[in-house]
């Protein structure tokens, strides 16, 4: 394959603002040395646990695929990010720089939660196993299981972590899937519903 080679074009771009919640689909952005500028920015945090609320995390948070946040405006390298709207399945929305956004989350949710912009050093989840033979190697069905994520994950099997510490991304920076790819995966399980937006979660809905 030479240089001027043509492999694919890109299709979309998405970048989420807060960790979990759907995010702003892109025409262009800057890509940094902590992924693309903006994604991951924030993520809820129960107070109660201490643990990252996540979409794996249905138990808890089985809402969080209903909401969205999107930056007010364009975030430029350099400067300091500008507040991201979250907004609620009800139509509430909220900036990430309100004095309220604790309390609204926290109300909508049903949960004490605060919308942090650094990862606990002990970065943990609940990761739901659902009740499917053989999905998960270790053999969990139908339970909750805590999992370490970002560089927490990494420190705890003594390996160098390509995600920075403090930063709410699972293990990597990126990630990037093919047309074809969702296309397969649809093929091979037409009655899940494979969305692009949401496959690094590992979390798909069925008919």
């Amino acid at each position: 394959m030479t240089a001027k080679e043509l492999v694919g074009a890109v299709a979309s771009l998405w970048r989420f603002p807060v960790k979990s919640l759907l995010g702003e689909q892109l025409e262009t952005v800057e890509l940094t040395g902590r992924g693309l500028l903006g994604d991951r920015a924030y993520a809820l945090i129960d107070v109660e646990s201490g643990k990252v609320a996540s979409a794996k995390s249905v138990r808890l948070f089985p809402e969080l695929f209903g909401c969205r946040a999107a930056f007010v405006e364009p975030p430029q390298s350099g400067r300091e990010l500008p507040p991201a709207r979250i907004t609620l399945p009800n139509g509430t929305s909220v900036t990430s720089d309100s004095r309220e956004v604790d309390s609204v989350l926290s109300s909508y949710f049903r949960r004490n939660v605060t919308l942090a912009q650094a990862a606990p050093d002990d970065f943990t989840i609940d990761q739901y196993h659902p009740d499917l033979e053989d999905l998960d190697p270790e053999g969990h069905r139908d339970t909750f299981i805590e999992q370490k994520l970002g560089s927490a994950f990494f420190a705890e099997a003594g390996l160098a972590s390509p995600a920075p510490v403090g930063s709410f991304f699972d293990l990597f920076l990126i990630s990037v899937l093919t047309t074809s790819t969702l296309k397969q995966l649809n093929a091979l399980r037409p009655e899940t519903t494979f969305d692009a937006r949401r496959l690094p979660n590992e979390r798909y809905s069925r008919h």
